[in-house]
């Protein structure tokens, strides 16, 4: 891990506004969630306009849960999505024919969780989140160093990150990225200007750190 190669996730934005501000503080991707039943939740509409008003370079995630084939290649045709990131049930035969590039996401309640890595070994991403996604709840972050014996593809870390405790996270988790969303929020629901830009100042500087003691 090195501080060129940690990613900044931020993600349930739910308006241009939102998406503009999390791109203008320096986002490496941007999430919108379609997951049925989460507060975050978008429509494809509302997908589309975040996504034509960033920058083309920068990558629009897409957020499911137990999603259909049909739902993925819709959304990845209709909305200019960079990849998908799924959460609950993951088909093997979507895993080896995706329609875009995916994020695993798996929730980690203990050791024994990282074992589903092995039913992803596939995919180019993994998610470690917490024990229940959208929470906002944590999980130990030094299991994802042990997670480095299961899976070899980019490793990120989410569930509970805060401005006040990332860099906690990314000095016990090495990881290749880190994912945001209702730490970055106010009190309203809408992303934070003072959260984001303290978030990925925070990140920004524990991976520097970090970096520098790795040989």
């Amino acid at each position: 891990m090195s501080a060129r190669r940690l990613r900044i996730k931020l993600c349930g934005v739910r308006t241009v506004r939102d998406a503009l501000l999390c791109a203008d503080a320096g986002a490496d991707e941007i999430g919108v969630v379609f997951a049925p039943g989460s507060k975050r939740r978008v429509s494809f509409e509302e997908a589309r306009l975040i996504r034509a008003a960033l920058p083309r370079a920068l990558p629009l995630v897409g957020v499911f849960q137990d999603a259909s084939r049909e739902e993925l290649e819709r959304a990845a045709k209709e909305i200019g999505l960079a990849a998908l990131q799924l959460h609950g049930a993951i088909p093997p035969a979507l895993l080896a024919a995706p329609p875009l590039p995916i994020f695993a996401a798996l929730p980690v309640a203990g050791p024994a969780s990282l074992e589903r890595l092995r039913d992803v070994a596939s995919s180019a991403r993994a998610l470690l989140d917490g024990p229940r996604g959208g929470s906002g709840l944590t999980f130990p972050w030094s299991f994802a160093r042990g997670a480095r014996a299961i899976f070899f593809g980019e490793l990120f870390v989410a569930g509970g990150l805060t401005p006040d405790n990332v860099a906690e996270a990314i000095a016990a988790a090495s990881p290749d990225g880190v994912d945001v969303s209702s730490g970055i929020e106010g009190a309203d629901g809408a992303k934070d200007a003072a959260r984001v830009r303290d978030f990925i100042q925070a990140a920004r500087g524990a991976a520097a750190a970090l970096s520098a003691k790795e040989p």
